[in-house]
């Protein structure tokens, strides 16, 4: 009452409209009404702040007690009394205070501050709210989010002022909403009626949490060899003295920062919470934060000008900046660009029927393209193997270059069935429907014209738009296209070359609908990452590790995620020799991307490809 009071302010009223979402109505217990609101997931969040307790590996049921700390489970009276439950409603009395405050404050402003008619639309498009609070209020959206949604639903439903309840709805849908976008809270290309950009929680975790000496091998070995001398110890008990473990981060960050982030992502303590959060006995529906921010404050290991004068180099993040991949993906561009140009000049039709032969490709699927078409193609496997696209279905092909695999998406879809045309209802097309996206302009000048002349409905079975998989829904707008309209997404060799492997495959789930599926063929790198002793092609450098794609596509959310051999040799492939098809071509000879700047990197011939590179098929289902 106290708390509630017109003085302090820190809790609604009895009566208010936000006063159903102060305490626990669903307990059978007698004094329920004086038990702070909360749930089961929170409470062993705190509980395990406290303790040390294991959330996220999956347990058996007759473990579960165990975790919560208890010899067996409580009643309901030896729990109202127990010191966890005192704790815990200590916590969710600052955690209420905050939700309620924050909830008032945002429905004040907007009262104040009232959209005039010309915006009803989008009347929060430039409020912005930031809240701090300490992890243990915010993490998996528990605590003063959840708390504040509480306030705001409350509110909608019961606040005797429509205009009140309509701005405590907007607010509501607001910061339910995911910001990566503006279309993805809606699933489309046009932003919702009720406007806002959404919520995003921000997390700080240090980095000695990650425990690298339990799991970087050159800490693991030097603890291995350490003397057994208790005076070698540090301060901390670890086997390892703490200049040796601060000089072998520094050496890793400097040297390798790619892996320095695997293992701070792989990490047990970092990885659970992120990505693993849903598979213990707590079963968040959240992961501990939208955006993990690791850092180190060690003020005795700074790295130096002269340490990076030891080792020649920048900071290392300075040369994985967004110029540099900018710079991957124009040149990708241009190149791509100047083949589109030279695409109606005749080509090796015998080396692209070899080629597609020797990487999976059936005699009816080289049929079905022609000799028209056919050396044009550009991949670096089969797809449609893994994909096994179904008649009826809508499909994407990502980096659809000269249009081969779109064409055979057209057959197996039965989109080259020109009757009865796909329709399109409310920005939603129909299926059977192909759309192919791809970097490079004339190479979609090149794709819409042989559509037509193969006699496809253009544009309503098949389209080709220009695009970047990174900016998809920006691709999509150009033609009213929504995201999550697809039921199957293939790609042959476009990843390859992407800088930003994660926002693409986050890309690709978004564009697919709930059960769609995808079949992404590409280029990987076998080791953890190339040589920086060597000057390798910018397609190399673009090259993800293989074992990074699986952890990248789960995390995003991708099920039944499958890492499939593409049983594509990169040496050693019996191919005619190319000879340039100068019949009929006039003007010139058709460009190809691959042989330029051959002098620059001759020290790959000495090198097996295989050994390094491998090519797979990635894939994964979006959940229903």
């Amino acid at each position: 009452e106290e708390m509630s009071s017109s003085e302090c302010g820190y809790l609604p009223k009895e009566g208010d409209a936000m006063y159903g979402a102060l305490f626990d109505c669903n307990s059978s217990s007698s004094s329920s009404a004086y038990n702070l609101r909360g749930t089961p997931e929170h409470r062993l969040l705190i509980q395990s702040l406290m303790s040390g307790t294991d959330l996220y590996s999956p347990m058996e049921v007759e473990g579960h007690n165990a975790a919560r700390g208890e010899d067996e489970a409580p009643s309901d009276e030896s729990d109202e009394e127990s010191p966890m439950t005192h704790l815990y409603q200590a916590q969710l009395l600052k955690d209420h205070a905050m939700g309620f405050r924050i909830a008032s404050l945002m429905l004040d402003h907007y009262q104040t501050n009232k959209p005039s008619s010309s915006s009803i639309g989008n009347p929060l498009s430039l409020d912005r709210y930031i809240v701090i609070a300490g992890y243990g209020h915010l993490k998996h959206y528990l605590g003063v989010p959840d708390c504040v949604s509480g306030y705001l639903r409350q509110e909608a439903l019961l606040h005797p002022d429509g205009q009140r309840r309509a701005a405590a709805m907007d607010l509501l849908l607001s910061i339910s909403r995911r910001p990566l976008s503006t279309t993805e809270a809606t699933g489309c290309i046009r932003r919702n009626k009720f406007g806002g950009d959404g919520s995003a929680l921000i997390g700080c975790q240090m980095m000695y949490e990650a425990y690298l000496e339990e799991s970087y091998p050159p800490m693991m070995e030097a603890a291995d060899d350490a003397p057994e001398d208790d005076d070698y110890d540090d301060d901390d008990g670890d086997d390892i003295s703490e200049g040796m473990k601060q000089k072998m981060l520094k050496d890793l960050y400097l040297q390798h920062p790619k892996l320095l982030d695997e293992y701070i992502l792989n990490s047990q303590p970092i990885a659970d919470p992120l990505l693993r959060f849903a598979s213990g006995i707590a079963g968040f529906k959240h992961p501990c934060a939208d955006y993990l921010f690791v850092y180190d404050e060690d003020d005795d290991n700074v790295i130096d000008q002269c340490d990076l004068d030891d080792v020649g180099k920048k900071c290392p993040f300075h040369q994985q900046t967004n110029s540099e991949n900018e710079n991957a993906k124009d040149e990708t561009a241009e190149a791509y660009e100047a083949v589109g140009k030279t695409a109606g000049m005749k080509g090796n039709v015998a080396r692209a029927r070899a080629i597609m032969r020797q990487i999976g490709y059936e005699e009816e699927d080289l049929a079905y393209i022609g000799n028209d078409d056919i050396y044009n193609f550009q991949g670096v496997a089969n797809p449609h193997i893994v994909a096994k696209i179904q008649s009826g279905e809508a499909v994407l092909d990502i980096g659809s270059g000269l249009g081969i695999d779109s064409f055979l998406a057209m057959r197996d879809s039965g989109a080259d069935d020109n009757s009865p045309p796909a329709n399109e209802e409310d920005g939603v097309v129909s299926c059977p429907f192909v759309v192919g996206v791809d970097l490079a302009e004339s190479e979609v000048k090149h794709t819409k014209m042989r559509a037509s002349e193969r006699g496809y409905s253009v544009p309503q079975r098949i389209q080709f738009i220009r695009g970047d998989v990174e900016n998809l829904d920006e691709a999509f707008a150009t033609k009213n296209f929504l995201m999550g309209t697809f039921d199957v997404c293939i790609s042959n060799g476009a990843f390859c070359l992407v800088p930003n492997k994660s926002k693409a495959f986050s890309n690709v789930y978004k564009a697919l609908r709930p059960g769609g599926r995808m079949a992404i063929s590409t280029t990987t790198i076998v080791s953890d990452q190339l040589d920086p002793s060597f000057e390798w092609p910018v397609c190399m450098r673009m090259f993800a590790s293989l074992e990074s794609i699986k952890p990248i596509c789960e995390s995003i959310g991708f099920e039944n995620v499958r890492i499939v051999d593409a049983e594509s040799p990169l040496e050693g492939m019996d191919v005619p020799i190319e000879e340039e098809c100068s019949s009929g071509n006039v003007g010139g000879q058709r460009f190809k991307i691959h042989g330029r700047n051959a002098d620059q990197f001759t020290y790959l011939e000495d090198m097996d490809m295989d050994e390094l590179c491998k090519v797979v098929t990635v894939y994964g289902e979006k959940p229903l």
